[in-house]
């Protein structure tokens, strides 16, 4: 099977991976992860110390 995860590092996230990691029948070498994560793009001309 095939699983997409969504990362982003939130207290969702850590909790779903522990989840995972103590369910044997979803972590296993049978199935393939595939994790994914988005970043906001910065601004076209970021400033420096918030002027």
């Amino acid at each position: 099977m095939k699983i997409l995860l969504a990362v982003d590092g939130s207290p969702y996230t850590k909790k779903m991976l522990a989840y995972l990691a103590t369910h044997e029948e979803v972590f296993s070498a049978r199935n393939a992860y595939t994790l994914f994560t988005v970043q906001s793009p910065l601004p076209p001309r970021p400033r420096c110390g918030g002027r």
